[in-house]
């Protein structure tokens, strides 16, 4: 029986959630990638390194989940996907599930389960607190805070059920690992305008993420937030006001800026150096 390790990755059609599963790929994963839309994930496809596979049984998938509709996204009955294959188009899917994939993809010599996931799936702030309305309050602490803590919840135990079943998974790959990804602006030293219900949502992750690291050390589950500065390239940094952008810069430095690849690497190297001891 082969026993292989899968990833998920939220917020994976652009930015840094797309240099993280393009890293993973590239390192052997099978990834599960989600984006909010159909349209969204069609973007994927054309992108040649999700046609790749760097291992004979490698295998990867994108879904259309919109977290913005939280907490009724759970209950949909389908959702739309796509399946990359190498050297062949991509297929059309309907998912039950977001470990769907994973029941598909296993056979009775192979067994496909969810052993990391990776909550990147962010949507930013753009105009003051006073300006913000109800809705637009409520989609940024929907996708930033709420869908990431029930997508942690739901994939601990979707991890604890395969352990239970197959107890050698433990011998066979990474530990378990969540990793969100936050902000430098959840710091209360950082005090950005036009962020403060952006920073509130990535301060709640964080702090989120500490407390459920120590409920989770002694199941064997590794918890970790990356708490990335400006950069490059992410829509954070396109939709910030001038002004903001401005204080931000002079509050870290120009030097602290960063690229979406040098994020994806500080994840792998997480997930990575996460070995089991014996």
């Amino acid at each position: 029986m082969h026993y292989l390790p899968v990833a998920i990755v939220t917020g994976a059609t652009r930015g840094i959630g797309k240099a993280i599963s393009q890293k993973l790929l590239q390192k052997g994963l099978s990834c599960i990638m989600l984006g909010s839309t159909k349209e969204s994930i069609k973007y994927v496809a054309m992108d040649k390194d999700y046609s790749q596979s760097k291992s004979l049984y490698q295998r990867h998938c994108a879904m259309a989940i919109d977290f913005k509709k939280w907490p009724h996204w759970l209950d949909c009955e389908t959702y739309d996907g796509i399946e990359y294959f190498k050297n062949k188009p991509p297929l059309k899917q309907k998912y039950h599930t977001v470990f769907d994939p994973c029941d598909k993809w296993s056979t009775n010599e192979l067994y496909y389960y969810v052993n990391l996931l990776i909550n990147c799936a962010g949507l930013t702030q753009e105009s003051l607190s006073v300006r913000t309305t109800a809705s637009q309050m409520q989609d940024i602490m929907n996708v930033n805070f709420m869908s990431p803590v029930t997508m942690t919840n739901i994939c601990i135990k979707q991890m604890m059920k395969s352990q239970r079943r197959r107890p050698e998974l433990s011998n066979e790959s990474a530990q378990l690992t969540i990793i969100n990804i936050s902000s430098i602006l959840h710091s209360g030293e950082m005090k950005v305008p036009g962020t403060s219900v952006y920073s509130a949502s990535k301060a709640a992750l964080s702090r989120f993420t500490e407390v459920l690291a120590r409920e989770m050390e002694p199941r064997g589950v590794r918890c970790f937030a990356v708490s990335p500065g400006l950069v490059k390239g992410t829509d954070m940094i396109q939709n910030l006001p001038v002004s903001s952008k401005e204080v931000l810069e002079t509050a870290i430095g120009t030097n602290e800026l960063s690229t979406p690849a040098e994020v994806a690497q500080e994840v792998w190297s997480l997930y990575n150096n996460t070995k089991m001891h014996k």
